[in-house]
């Protein structure tokens, strides 16, 4: 078996299909909090797996995002390492994410997005591309259904499937 992600409206918002290392903490607003990352010490190379994707045209969008409307949905599957203290507290309804681009505890990350139909299963393999050299704490793998998700826009009825995963080392 394997995991099925499928974006939706749900009575008064957008919410994405998705999957993630942590823990969900409460239903805020229109929104949730979440709490990313796994305690994790290993210094993998790539993350590997299979997946299939049938996305949707964006048909729900939130400001900045509106222009993209009509456009095909992208999944996404990301993977990072950190040195943070503590899971990240992830906060939809608040517009609180990581900083992917300028957190100076993230130590390596990979990413792949994809607004291809497949329908059969298709091996994926994203390399770690790694900042610096310091032990890794925490590790949060995360997929999605709507890329854009976290800021309620996607297609209604996007559906991403995952299946064997596998960290890869040198």
């Amino acid at each position: 078996t394997a995991a099925r992600m499928e974006s939706k409206y749900a009575a008064i918002a957008f919410a994405a299909g998705n999957l993630y290392i942590g823990k969900f903490g409460k239903v805020d607003g229109i929104g949730a909090i979440l709490d990313w990352g796994k305690e994790f010490t290993s210094m993998p190379a790539a993350l590997k797996g299979y997946f299939k994707y049938l996305p949707k045209k964006i048909d729900k969008t939130k400001p900045p995002y509106d222009n993209i409307a009509g456009q095909m949905d992208k999944c996404q599957i990301q993977i990072f390492l950190t040195d943070w203290d503590s899971p990240f507290v992830i906060n939809t309804t608040a517009g609180q994410f990581v900083d992917m681009q300028n957190d100076p505890h993230i130590i390596a990350s990979g990413r792949l997005e994809s607004n291809e139909t497949i329908t059969e299963y298709r091996e994926f393999n994203i390399p770690l591309e790694y900042r610096s050299y310091r032990k890794p704490k925490y590790i949060v793998i995360s997929c999605c259904a709507s890329y854009l998700g976290d800021y309620f826009t996607g297609g209604v009825g996007s559906t991403l499937f995952v299946d064997e995963f596998e960290l890869i080392y040198k």
